[in-house]
């Protein structure tokens, strides 16, 4: 009988630091929705690239950086939304073609994250006006 309570108690334990250990692997910062969305065709040069966390983050470790066709494309100060939301407003201009978004943060743990997504810019093509004949 005393061993199997020792078996039980080890058991327990076992249990018990399996729990805890998935508790703080859940605790780091998870990405949840991006704007532009991962792998979206967008017709519109989006403004700011946007994303969503599911715990707050750290601002001073975050970092988000655009990459396309022509290279790193401009961006002003990435910053908190809210307390789960980064948003880096887009200074420079973009051309068609793929993007890569790269974004690193840390959520309440303090273990810096970094992952990436990607979306297209497709620019509805310009119309030429209609001529029109002035009217006499």
């Amino acid at each position: 009988m005393h061993r199997t309570k020792s078996s039980l108690v080890t058991l327990a334990a076992a249990a018990l630091a399996a729990v805890a250990v998935g508790v703080a692997v859940e605790a780091h910062a998870k990405l949840m929705k991006t704007s532009p969305a991962d792998k979206a065709t967008v017709t519109k040069a989006p403004a700011s690239v946007q994303l969503w966390f599911n715990e707050a983050i750290d601002v001073k470790l975050s970092k988000v950086e655009v990459t396309g066709p022509a290279g790193k494309v401009a961006l002003g100060v990435v910053h908190a939304m809210e307390p789960k939301q980064l948003m880096g407003p887009i200074t420079g201009k973009m051309a068609d073609g793929a993007y890569t978004v790269d974004w690193q943060t840390a959520g309440d743990d303090g273990h810096v994250q970094k992952g990436s997504f990607t979306f297209t810019l497709k620019q509805a093509g310009s119309t030429k006006p209609s001529s029109t004949k002035p009217k006499e």
